[in-house]
């Protein structure tokens, strides 16, 4: 099987643009109280002139889920907040946009009802222009974090063989609230909604062929589109064409960019995209990339690529899902460091600012939207149909254009080998091709592996563009079930792991990853392998810890390294280094590693005793030896990959 993806020139979905578009931050100063009984409606709560000197002052992002005066409440409550009319131009556009708000929500501006929206991790937006005062503004949020079998995510439906308690609950917390920005957006009359730029590079001639879709609103003539493409700050010549098969509303240009500096893990070239159209601009930044699955390879760039990755539940002790930069600065940077760069990262979409992060830094994401182990029964409603696929709506048309996501997971763990999963594979995977061609589908099966999926049919990876599967033991025996069944197709572990023993001891944890690795690097179909978890991660869950915790982290809640931590590191590195005392000076031996994770080394460094040696370009297999000089006191040789991150420490002995 081959399939050829377009490349992607990823847009970081920059809402602010120059000229009469901005943004105003509403995030400072709400009061916010609880309404366990759900009267606050129907007390009017909502109204314009409501007032309480009884409710309590918070900042969003704000989760009451782990607010100590609230910890842990399920149910309905409220924020409010009086801000001022902006101050605008004449003839511009005032929307009220929320980055993320768990779980159903219903918004009220000066009394109005403005807008409802259900899913706790994806953007949304109302216009609020013909509502805004002349003087103060109340807005009212109301949000209820409550789940029951019609939530995504949710409680399973009750079939006879599921009565327990597991499937009333899903495994992470429900950490309600306002939980990640709210602003103001002003934009002209007519402005640029979204956009999407797709490339397709030419590798060996080294250019690009961009294509930038602009969808617009409110034009009521064809209104001329604009595209610049800066690199570095400097304006690239670069003459675009419109495309002359469009959709109403839509503009579709295109141009060639020479000498192109392609993204990846290793060089994430970023540039930036301006498209003017009417009185708006709108800047991204973006990167370009190919991507193209071949003989049970994923090649990037032309180039084969095998990375370790992980799972982060989104858990911090004190802030829940919210996700700080400071947390998200340290646990990124960690992650990058131990070679965890292919992760399907999380059961729900992530912040936009992980996958800035991602974008700049190199890292490739698998995107998941909802369907934790969704029963036959809820794939096949109607209702939870709809639901899921606006929420994939919204991820997607939110994440399009980052570099780092190269696909989207249609779910995790659901019943696969159903006619009722294998419809969902079906029908989502062509619902999610509508919206974006340009990334690979897969989703995390729990049932490929097993001995009574004898052929394709028997279950929905055969939908797919590369299996994904979740396996906690016997892994050679289920990797190698799987490729008998789909000898074209790489197989991506999504999740594989060991919970922290009772005793704390890490000796079994050690043994099993050090076990599980010698069977992926007997597997050359295996892209990547994605641990459970990063971190510990609150739960209600059955079988949590008494502290409330599953201790399945490689790093602690309040992110403590524990010793797997350097094991892990140590496995997912790129290369071995060897290392020979011979009086004073030292022999060393540099290997790329060729079975797993293998791709290859450019501008990668040796540190040691104060001095940095730069390293040739390895390609898998290849090694290179170097003499340096005994460096007094110095006990330890570390390996940098470009951006500085320390992938591999190794110890001298003396």
């Amino acid at each position: 099987m081959k399939r050829q993806l377009l490349s992607i020139l990823l847009l970081f979905p920059l809402l602010a643009a120059a000229q009469q578009t901005g943004k105003i931050s509403l995030n400072d100063a709400w009061t916010f109280a609880l309404d366990p009984l759900q009267t606050g409606e129907q007390h009017q709560w909502q109204a314009a002139g409501f007032e309480s000197a009884y409710f309590d002052k918070v900042d969003v992002p704000h989760s009451f889920s782990v607010d100590k005066r609230y910890f842990f409440y399920t149910g309905t409550a409220w924020y409010f907040k009086h801000f001022p009319t902006p101050a605008v131009q004449k003839g511009t556009r005032t929307f009220l946009h929320f980055d993320a708000v768990f779980y159903k929500t219903k918004v009220w501006l000066n009394g109005e009802l403005l807008t409802t929206h259900e899913g706790g991790y994806t953007p949304f937006e109302a216009e609020v222009t013909q509502l805004l005062k002349k003087d103060r503004n109340t807005l009212a949020v109301m949000v209820n974090n409550a789940w029951d079998t019609t939530t995504i995510p949710g409680a399973k439906a009750s079939d006879a063989t599921e009565r327990t308690n597991a499937a009333q609950l899903y495994a992470w917390m429900n950490f309600g609230g306002i939980t990640r920005p709210v602003q103001l957006i002003t934009r002209p009359a007519a402005y640029i909604e979204r956009i999407k730029v797709n490339a397709k590079p030419d590798l060996k001639k080294g250019s690009a062929l961009i294509q930038v879709q602009t969808w617009l609103k409110d034009f009521h003539t064809q209104a001329p589109v604009q595209v610049n493409i800066y690199q570095d700050g400097r304006k690239k010549n670069i003459t675009f064409k419109q495309v002359s098969k469009t959709d109403p509303g839509t503009v579709i240009l295109e141009g060639l960019l020479p000498a192109a500096r392609l993204w990846s893990v290793d060089a994430p070239n970023l540039y930036e995209a301006e498209v003017i159209a009417g009185a708006d601009t709108m800047r991204t930044r973006f990167g370009i990339r190919q991507l193209e699955i071949s003989h049970a390879q994923l090649l990037l760039n032309g180039e084969p690529v095998r990375l370790g990755g992980c799972n982060r539940p989104l858990d911090y002790p004190g802030y829940g899902s919210i996700d700080p930069a400071a947390v998200l600065e340290k646990d990124l940077t960690l992650i990058k460091n131990a070679g965890m760069e292919f992760s399907r990262i999380s059961h729900y979409p992530v912040s936009e600012e992980l996958l800035n992060w991602a974008d700049k830094h190199g890292m490739l994401i698998i995107a998941e939207a909802g369907n934790w182990q969704m029963t036959a029964r809820q794939m096949a409603d109607p209702l939870m149909r709809a639901k899921y696929q606006s929420q994939l709506k919204e991820m997607v048309q939110r994440d399009w254009n980052h570099p780092c996501i190269i696909a989207y997971s249609l779910g995790n763990e659901f019943p696969s080998h159903t006619p009722e999963g294998q419809a969902w594979v079906r029908d989502m995977r062509a619902f999610a091709v509508t919206l974006d061609s340009t990334r690979l589908i897969t989703f995390a099966s729990f049932h490929v592996w097993r001995d009574n999926i004898k052929q394709p049919e028997d279950e929905a990876s055969r939908y797919v563009d590369f299996i994904s599967t979740n396996i906690y033991g016997d892994h050679l025996k289920a990797l190698e079930h799987i490729h008998t069944l789909y000898p074209d197709k790489p197989v991506y572990i999504s999740e594989f792991g060991m919970r922290l023993p009772a005793d704390g001891k890490e000796e079994k944890r050690i043994a099993y990853f050090r076990k599980a690795m010698a069977d992926f690097r007997r597997c050359n179909y295996l892209i990547g392998a994605s641990v459970w978890t990063f971190n510990d991660y609150m739960s209600r869950y059955p079988g949590t810890d008494a502290d409330g915790y599953r201790a399945w982290g490689l790093v602690s809640p309040e992110r403590t390294l524990r010793s797997v931590y350097q094991v892990w590191q140590e496995e997912f590195a790129p290369a071995v280094i060897t290392i020979s005392n011979s009086g004073n000076q030292l022999r060393i031996r540099v290997t790329a590693r060729a079975d797993f994770p293998a791709y290859t080394l450019r501008h990668y460094q040796l540190q040691y005793g104060g001095h940095t040696v730069p390293l040739q370009t390895l390609q898998p297999g290849q090694s290179q030896e170097l003499t340096l000089p005994v460096a007094a006191g110095a006990t330890e040789l570390t390996l940098v990959k470009p951006g500085g991150f320390t992938v591999l420490h190794q110890t001298i002995q003396q």
